[in-house]
C-alpha cells in the first residue's frame, strides 16, 4: 500500500465532496514521519505514519485530514500559549470534532467527543478538564500518548525547522484566517459548508469584542469628565481598541463585588483583580471591594496608590445579589458604577439600582434583569 498515494486520492476527493477542507489541505505539505502515533500538523506541514495509515479506511483518512486541517483553520496551531501539551490536543480534538461529525465526516476509532463542550472554544474546554495523570510539564509523561485523541495531532506552528516566535505564530494563523475566509465563501456559494461549521469559522474569524475593551469602556463611560479621540487610549491600540483617552481623572467612587460561592477561580479572580487595576490607574477614585456570597463577607478599599489590587477573597457559600446593593445604600454611597464578578448562578436580584451595573460572567447562558452582562 501506497500511504502517500492513498492520503492524495483522499485529499482530491475532498475537493470534489468537501471543498472546504479540499483546497485548504492542499496548503499542507506531507511528509512521512515513522516516529509518530497518527498524523500531525504543525500548520505547515501534515506528518503521518505509514502503518498507522494502513489501518484506516479511505473515508476514515479523509476524516483525519479535515481534522487536522480545522486545527490550523480555527488557529490551534497558535493558541496553545504554554498550555500543558497532550491537555490542550484534548481540548482542541473536543472543540472541533463534533463539527467533524456535523459534517458527515467518518472520524478513526477513539476520536474524542463529547456532547458537555458543545459549542465551546479549546481554551474554555481546557479549563474545564480535569488534570492529566503522569504530567510532566510539557514533555511526555511516562505511559502518555503522543496523539491523546487518536485523531491526529496538533503541533505549535514551526517557521523553518524551529518553533515560532509569537510574532510568527500570529502572522502564520492570521494567514490561515484569511484562507479559511476565503474557502468558506467558496464553499458556501456552492452550498457544500455546513451550518455548524460556518458559524464556528465566523465566530473565529469575526471575534465578539474582548471583555477587557468593554469593561474599560464602561467605567470610562461612568466617569464625570471629558474624553478625547486624538490622542487614543495608548493601553488598547495594541488589541486593536482605538477608545478615548482622559482629559480628566473624575471618576465617583467604583463598587466591585466578587462572587465568592465558590464557583470561579483564584487565576480567573487575579485575571480580573489585574484589569481592574490597570484601568482604574486612570483615576483618582476610592474602591470599595466586596466579597458576597449569601451575604457580605469582606470588604476591602483601595486609593488609587494601593494598585493593583490584592483581593483576599472570603466566603464560599451560596449565591444572593442583593446583599452588595443593601450594603452600598446602608454605607451612603453614590458609586459612578458597579461591576459584578460572578457565574450569574442566582435568581435573587434586588430592584434596579440608579447606577449603572456591568456583570462581568464568566458563565454563558444566564442574563440577569438590568445591566450590562460581559462575557469572559
Amino acid at each position: 500500500m501506497d500511504c502517500k498515494n492513498t492520503i492524495v486520492k483522499a485529499r482530491a476527493g475532498l475537493i470534489l465532496d468537501n471543498p472546504f477542507f479540499g483546497s485548504l489541505a492542499l496548503r499542507l505539505r506531507l511528509v512521512e514521519d515513522a516516529t509518530c502515533e497518527t498524523f500531525w500538523t504543525n500548520g505547515t506541514d501534515m506528518g503521518y505514519k505509514p502503518s498507522y495509515v494502513q489501518t484506516l479506511s479511505l473515508d476514515q483518512i479523509k476524516g483525519v485530514i479535515a481534522h487536522e486541517v480545522l486545527h490550523c483553520a480555527l488557529g490551534h496551531i497558535a493558541r496553545r500559549d504554554g498550555r500543558e501539551e497532550e491537555q490542550w490536543n484534548v481540548a482542541c480534538d473536543l472543540a472541533i470534532n463534533p463539527l467533524l461529525l456535523e459534517s458527515n465526516f467518518v472520524l478513526p476509532d477513539g476520536a474524542l467527543v463529547d456532547q458537555n463542550f458543545m459549542g465551546m472554544g479549546a481554551e474554555e474546554i481546557f479549563g474545564r478538564l480535569p488534570p492529566r495523570k503522569n504530567n510532566q510539564g510539557n514533555g511526555k509523561g511516562q505511559g502518555q500518548q503522543q496523539d491523546p485523541g487518536q485523531c491526529g495531532e496538533v503541533r505549535d506552528a514551526v517557521n523553518g525547522q524551529n518553533v515560532a516566535t509569537p510574532e510568527e505564530m500570529s502572522r502564520i494563523a492570521a494567514e490561515w484566517k484569511v484562507a479559511a475566509t476565503q474557502a468558506a465563501a467558496q464553499a458556501k456559494g456552492m452550498g457544500s459548508l455546513p451550518g455548524g461549521l460556518e458559524r464556528t469559522i465566523k465566530d473565529f474569524v469575526e471575534p465578539k469584542l474582548d471583555w477587557r475593551a468593554i469593561l474599560a469602556r464602561f467605567i470610562q463611560s461612568s466617569a464625570r469628565n471629558d474624553y478625547q479621540w486624538m490622542p487614543p487610549n495608548r493601553r488598547f491600540v495594541h488589541m486593536g481598541f482605538f477608545l478615548p483617552s482622559l482629559r480628566s481623572d473624575d471618576l465617583g467612587d467604583v463598587v466591585v463585588v466578587v462572587d465568592t460561592s465558590g464557583s470561579i477561580s483564584d487565576s480567573e479572580v487575579a485575571e480580573f483583580a489585574g484589569e481592574i487595576s490597570a484601568i482604574l490607574a486612570d483615576f483618582d477614585t476610592t474602591t470599595h471591594v466586596v466579597y458576597c456570597d449569601t451575604g457580605v463577607a469582606s470588604v476591602e478599599q483601595f486609593q488609587q496608590a494601593d494598585l493593583p489590587l490584592k483581593l483576599h477573597p472570603k466566603g464560599g457559600g451560596g449565591t444572593d445579589f442583593k446583599p452588595p446593593f443593601r450594603w452600598v445604600t446602608q454605607k451612603g454611597i453614590q458609586p459612578s458604577c458597579l461591576l459584578y464578578f460572578t457565574d450569574l448562578y442566582c435568581s435573587s436580584y434586588p430592584q434596579e439600582p440608579d447606577y449603572p451595573v456591568l456583570w462581568v460572567a464568566t458563565e454563558k447562558g444566564r442574563t440577569p434583569p438590568f445591566g450590562e452582562v460581559v462575557r469572559l
